[in-house]
């Protein structure tokens, strides 16, 4: 069996996103909400490896552990799919728990063939709502880093 192919849509289901583009956020407020779908084998015609123990992390640049964006937390993250209400900080080695809709069990997102829609593939995407929200002593100036998803697979 394959290995999983992980791939980043927006809320909608249309485009594949590579990049999160949060804008402007002055320390002490919080950026607006953006939803992804994260989907192991979107559209897949044959069945391939599940993703399994997903969680959902930021790294610096380099995969590291840097910078205050790590450090203090920056990034919030809700895990639509596991009907969460409230957003969880995480960064570098702080870490939140992913899964899929429907029926996949906890920490997965199955790699089942699948049509690529969200109403017949709940098993093979996770929804995620993630927000910025720098603290009121944040660094002014340009901040890239990675949104890292974890996983294992056999």
């Amino acid at each position: 069996m394959g290995q999983p192919q992980v791939s980043w849509y927006n809320v909608s289901n249309t485009s594949q996103i590579t990049n999160w583009q949060i804008g402007t956020v002055d320390a002490g407020n919080t950026s607006d909400d953006t939803t992804f779908l994260i989907w192991n084998n979107r559209g897949g015609t044959e069945d391939i490896a599940d993703m399994t123990d997903c969680t959902i992390t930021t790294k610096d640049e380099s995969g590291g552990n840097e910078g205050e964006i790590i450090s203090n937390k920056w990034i919030r993250v809700r895990v639509d799919s596991m009907n969460e209400n409230s957003f969880t900080p995480v960064g570098g080695e702080v870490t939140k728990t992913i899964k899929a809709g429907g029926t996949a069990p906890a920490g997965t997102i199955k790699g089942t063939k699948n049509d690529g829609t969200k109403t017949n593939a709940l098993n093979n995407f996770c929804q995620v709502t993630l927000h910025a929200q720098p603290h009121v002593t944040a660094t002014a100036g340009n901040v890239n880093f990675l949104l890292r998803v974890s996983y294992t697979y056999t």
